[in-house]
């Protein structure tokens, strides 16, 4: 299902529009983007929008995109929902590079983990990112999210194999931080 709106202090979080999967593919054209994601070579135009349906009619998935200055600069999602056990898989991808470094995904994080942990009811999130993803790793430990593990040598880039760093959030970490 698609999110809700949510307001950030520089962005919003709203559900994505089908006119936005041929922006969201020509994000995985660059390896700039794809560098430290498992996703590597980028889907059609009509393979992203059967992905984008997928994620709105999914019941154990809420799916937003990132708006910055009224364009489209990344989405973000809480998948695998577990209602039964309280626990769910999160993601973050900010696939236009002019948005990099100006705080949007850090800030999501946590408006994403209000949202999951408020709303939803969770009482964990898991993540995860690929080693040398700097963004990524101080994004989520920002929003609390704990290293708890690794799979080595999980990922092939740039001649060499990397770790998958594996972390989580949970509630009690998230409340002693707000």
């Amino acid at each position: 299902m698609y999110g809700p709106v949510i307001r950030g202090s520089n962005f919003t979080l709203r559900p994505p529009r089908e006119d936005e999967a041929e922006a969201m593919v020509a994000w995985f054209e660059s390896m700039e983007v794809t560098a430290r994601l498992k996703l590597r070579f980028p889907p059609s135009v009509p393979m992203e929008r059967d992905w984008l349906n997928r994620q709105a009619s999914d019941p154990n998935c809420v799916f937003w995109a990132i708006e910055h200055g009224g364009h489209l600069v990344g989405v973000s999602h809480i998948v695998q929902i577990d209602w039964q056990h309280r626990h769910a898989k999160t993601g973050t991808l900010i696939g236009d590079t002019s948005a990099w470094g100006k705080g949007i995904a850090r800030e999501m994080m946590k408006l994403r983990a209000e949202y999951a942990f408020d709303e939803l009811g969770l009482h964990k999130l898991s993540s995860a990112y690929i080693e040398g993803n700097v963004a990524s790793a101080r994004a989520q430990a920002s929003a609390g999210y704990r290293e708890i593990g690794r799979s080595r040598q999980h990922v092939w880039r740039e001649g060499r194999w990397l770790d998958m760093i594996h972390t989580e959030l949970l509630r009690e970490d998230w409340e002693s931080k707000t």
